[in-house]
């Protein structure tokens, strides 16, 4: 049988005061990403604002999930030459666009690793999504083709460096990651950002109910907090007491995702007083970039 061939497209992305970048994507495999780029010029448009108002030249930022590279990229231009990110991406063909878009770019400040971030080093197994690239998962999930991948913990994988964000979009692992950075966070609590995705039906698949997860985020101090971006004005919501809050955005998911296990928002969390002032001062700064 003949190989299938695939589609390659070129998308320019036009972020708001960054310097526009082209994203290489394989569309068959991508009925998400590509659209939104094609149409909006950009990805997550309240997710890429925030990074916009948060990051800062010669930060030191980690990427999990990288996918192709939008947000990688997008953070190289933010840390600029003094800073430098670290993108983690497991699936062999996400790999390759990655680093393809990453050359394409000239992100010099950017360290790829074909890796899939968890709680500690080891093997696993990714099932594959046939139609969405992005919607890898670690969970087993029936009637998916999988692929074996090596799997690190942060902690391991920044043997002692210091982080100022980390982004984590890993489809239901996002407990699994936070497990495996415990002497990260201890290390950078003070300076940390974290901008993740909320997946409940995914973290149920996973194995990790909506109470395990309240109980781990509240054991590491977590302030958590609903991002949204409302008539061109960004809005950061504390979710507090945080199980409500994280029980409304369930609901709210699944008024507007009806069924899909896989619908998803993104939070933005920190993790004590220190961190919580720091990064709300930067916020209320009001400005991009």
């Amino acid at each position: 049988m003949a190989p299938v061939a695939r589609r390659l497209e070129l998308l320019q992305v036009r972020a708001p005061n960054v310097p526009p970048f082209v994203l290489a994507l394989e569309t068959q495999a991508d009925s998400i990403i590509a659209p939104s780029i094609r149409t909006h010029g950009l990805w997550e448009a309240a997710e890429t604002a925030l990074c916009q108002r948060l990051l800062r030249p010669g930060m030191r930022v980690v990427d999990a999930g990288a996918h192709v590279g939008y947000y990688s990229v997008l953070f190289s231009h933010l840390v600029g030459a003094t800073g430098s990110v670290i993108a983690f991406e497991p699936e062999p063909a996400n790999f390759r666009m990655l680093l393809a878009n990453l050359l394409l770019n000239d992100c010099g400040n950017v360290q790829a690793r074909p890796l899939a971030l968890t709680q500690a080093r080891g093997n696993e197994f990714l099932h594959l999504s046939a139609d969405n690239a992005g919607d890898h998962r670690l969970a087993p999930t029936p009637g998916r083709a999988r692929v074996a991948v090596e799997s690190i913990d942060l902690d391991t994988a920044l043997d002692g460096a210091s982080l100022d964000f980390i982004k984590i979009d890993t489809q239901g692992a996002e407990s699994r990651i936070l497990a495996g950075m415990a002497a990260t966070l201890s290390a950078n609590r003070d300076r940390l950002g974290c901008m993740m995705e909320f997946a409940p039906g995914l973290l149920e698949l996973a194995g990790v109910s909506l109470d395990r997860y309240v109980a781990q985020l509240a054991a590491l101090d977590a302030r958590v907090f609903a991002i949204a971006l409302r008539n061109g004005f960004l809005e950061l919501h504390q979710l507090h007491p945080l199980r409500d809050g994280l029980d409304a955005l369930s609901a709210e998911l699944g008024q507007t995702r009806r069924g899909q296990i896989d619908a998803s928002c993104d939070v933005f969390a920190v993790f004590g007083d220190a961190a919580e002032n720091a990064w709300l001062a930067r916020f209320r700064e009001g400005r991009l970039g």
